[in-house]
């Protein structure tokens, strides 16, 4: 979740959609909390990397709003929502089958309503968390454990009045997330942690000392889980030499903030995810069609381009695979082409390199969408643009 892109909020989603016709997605960008990892060696056995089978429709054939699967787990969760016309929808979310794509259960469903939304948020630490938009007012409903198929409770953000959450940097296997919330009247970008399935949140912490213009008003966010830090990246996102990007820690305790640049990557930054067991941190940009790699603790940095480097061909959203130690980035086309993209899932090692190449892809989103990720079944979901509607109405599998 993230810039890119990046909307986190139903009304924000449905606006891109009216715009754009295409999925811009609940979660942002999430980095991973570490687990044992394996050596290179072993990350280059298996499988042969491309396209699954699995393909996920949505029980009402309606477009998706947001989805995520449990990294650990079997099920994945989506929202949907279904124009019946004069204003009225028909929406949802479901619990799906990773293996199968299979609608497992409907939590929640509302028919001919005007004026509520559901958004799939994310899944974090096996709690699926759901926004629940009601007559202009927002709702955070979890569902703990994922499994149970229903809401369980809430999480209330402490939202300041005329602000809206807009993204969350989590650590996948637990609940534990970063997350900031922004002002429309250009007010500052104010960001916290919290626990989501205890409900806690840590003190508000204004990124105003650091903003500068728009830059850090929506920028991509990471959690360090390690240093409990939130990673933030952004840049001033015009295409000149001088518009690199910035990267900025901020300690979710203490509220320290400390701002570089080792002048990397030219426009806007459309993903980020962190290693919290290396401090490694990684991140794309349009203008250049850079992919690139930073030590935060010595808060150095180097830049690859992307293969096929072009701004249509740039890298988007960014996800950190714990288990195999190894970023993913996806890439809405290798070709340039909008009739034929052909997009691309890139797995970098942490010096850069790319391991392995998804191909065989439907078309995705051409602004950042989620990668979501099973490392232990090195498996991910990606949404699917379908034609002639040219509208998210699936997703699908790939293996890695």
């Amino acid at each position: 979740m993230e810039g890119k892109k990046m909307i986190g909020l139903a009304a924000a989603v449905l606006f891109w959609l009216s715009c754009f016709a295409v999925l811009a997605l609940a979660a942002a960008p999430r980095s991973a909390s570490a687990l044992a990892s394996p050596g290179a060696d072993e990350f280059q056995e298996e499988p042969t990397p491309g396209s699954g089978t699995v393909i996920v429709h949505p029980k009402f054939g309606g477009q998706i709003l947001g989805y995520d699967i449990d990294p650990n787990g079997t099920e994945g969760l989506l929202s949907e929502y279904v124009s019946l016309g004069g204003g009225a929808n028909l929406v949802a979310t479901e619990l799906f089958d990773q293996k199968t794509g299979a609608i497992l259960k409907v939590v929640a469903k509302e028919n001919n309503t005007t004026q509520d939304d559901y958004v799939t948020e994310g899944i974090f630490g096996g709690l699926g968390l759901d926004l629940f938009q009601h007559a202009g007012q927002n709702h955070f409903l979890a569902i703990n454990p994922l499994k149970a198929g229903k809401f369980t409770g809430k999480w209330t953000p402490p939202i300041r009045q005329n602000y809206q959450l807009w993204s969350i940097g989590a650590s996948r296997e637990t609940a534990s997330v970063a997350a900031y919330q922004a002002s429309f009247g250009g007010g500052p970008t104010y960001v916290f942690s919290s626990n989501i399935a205890k409900n806690t949140f840590g003190r508000q912490i204004s990124l105003k000392s650091i903003q500068n213009g728009n830059e850090f008003l929506l920028p991509q966010i990471a959690l360090d889980s390690k240093t409990n830090q939130a990673v933030l990246a952004d840049s001033l996102g015009c295409p000149e030499k001088t518009c690199v990007s910035d990267i900025a820690l901020v300690d979710l305790k203490t509220g320290k903030i400390s701002k570089f640049t080792a002048s990397l990557g030219i426009g806007s930054v459309d993903g980020l995810a962190v290693d919290p067991t290396t401090g490694i941190a990684c991140t794309t940009t349009l203008v250049d069609g850079g992919v690139e790699f930073y030590n935060l603790a010595k808060k150095t940095g180097f830049e690859v381009p992307i293969f096929n480097a072009g701004e249509l061909e740039a890298g988007l959203d960014v996800e950190f695979d714990s288990l195999h130690k190894v970023f993913l980035v996806e890439q809405y086309t290798s070709t340039g082409n909008i009739n034929d993209p052909q997009p691309r899932v890139y797995v970098y090692d942490e010096k850069g390199n790319v391991k392995k190449t998804v191909t065989g892809l439907q078309r995705i989103p051409i602004s950042p969408s989620l990668i979501a990720l099973n490392p232990g079944k090195r498996i991910g979901f990606l949404p699917v643009v379908v034609e002639p509607q040219h509208e998210v109405l699936e997703l699908q599998s790939f293996k890695y």
